[in-house]
């Protein structure tokens, strides 16, 4: 009994439990790094959706140093509604960035996979197939960043296309998440 009782309350926990929305919009929106991350796509909003594998909301920001390269990472996953539950995914990858190198203002430019910094959309899988490329481009701005509790904030939109040509629309994209 005192089992299922605890399965219930964590249950319940989980499906009440909503990160505050970040609004860099509002003047008294306070960075703290709980506000999560949203966009709208071809004018839909999407924020992540919990993640049942244990890591709480499939949302991640991150400094990645890997075969020689730094760079920051920002992603998020959103599994659908109901009925369908058909995933969304989005990401961006900013080259040559480290913590410290991080400023508020910086505008780093979304283009294509040659020049390392892009935007990506995936719809229906694991694959990205939308990307941002010399044509469709976007930006990301940094808003906030408090480098001794590991806040960033900020602000993002582009265009990504697929290999039909076929163009979405990333807007008001907003995100305050620790790293």
């Amino acid at each position: 009994m005192k089992t299922k009782l605890i399965l219930i309350l964590c249950l319940i926990g989980l499906t009440n439990c909503e990160v505050s929305s970040v609004d860099t919009d509002d003047p008294n929106y306070v960075f703290d790094g709980r506000g999560g991350i949203k966009c709208k796509v071809d004018g839909k909003l999407i924020k992540p959706k919990v993640s049942f594998s244990g890591t709480g909301l499939a949302a991640d920001v991150e400094f990645i140093s890997w075969n020689n390269e730094e760079y920051l990472s920002l992603s998020f996953l959103n599994g659908g509604e109901s009925p369908d539950f058909i995933s969304q995914s989005v990401r961006m990858k900013i080259i040559d960035v480290v913590p410290e190198s991080i400023q508020v203002g910086n505008i780093y430019t979304l283009e294509n996979e040659d020049n390392w910094n892009y935007g990506k959309y995936s719809y229906g899988g694991i694959d990205f197939n939308y990307s941002t490329n010399d044509l469709n481009t976007g930006e990301l701005e940094v808003v906030f960043h408090d480098l001794e509790n590991r806040i960033l904030g900020g602000t993002f939109h582009y265009n990504a296309i697929d290999e039909n040509g076929i163009i979405v629309e990333i807007r008001e994209g907003e995100f305050d998440m620790k790293y």
